[in-house]
């Protein structure tokens, strides 16, 4: 409450007064190191930063991209259906040499292990 009353009185004073209080820069003259309280030095250390960051998010999802499609190739090639050319690009933008992670290795050796028990139960 008390925010609102400071800022429709406070924005009235300024107008009433013509801004006499002293040279103070508008909004859009600030540079955005200083719109945001850093100096030039930490907010290019900021910037920095978050290109880092991004590049290790996109590697992480181009790594987990490739370990979905490593997975469908798998089962591509197990009930023979025609292979797909974006899952073996996405494979090769990591580096080509995928691993499973370890939940869906499980699941794979798990489905393995079914087949062959319903092979020898049936021949």
């Amino acid at each position: 409450m008390a925010f609102m009353v400071k800022s429709m009185v406070g924005g009235q004073l300024k107008n009433l007064t013509g801004g006499l209080g002293g040279e103070e820069k508008s909004e859009g003259e600030k540079s955005p190191a200083e719109a945001q309280g850093m100096t030039r030095e930490e907010y290019e250390e900021y910037q920095r930063q978050l290109v880092e960051e991004k590049m290790e998010r996109d590697a992480q999802f181009a790594q987990r991209k490739a370990e979905r499609a490593t997975f469908r190739s798998h089962f591509r090639d197990k009930y023979r259906l025609p292979k797909n050319e974006t899952d073996d690009n996405q494979i090769q933008l990591v580096g080509g040499d995928v691993e499973l992670p370890k939940e869906l290795a499980k699941m794979i050796e798990q489905d393995n292990e079914e087949e062959e028990e319903k092979n020898s139960v049936i021949g």
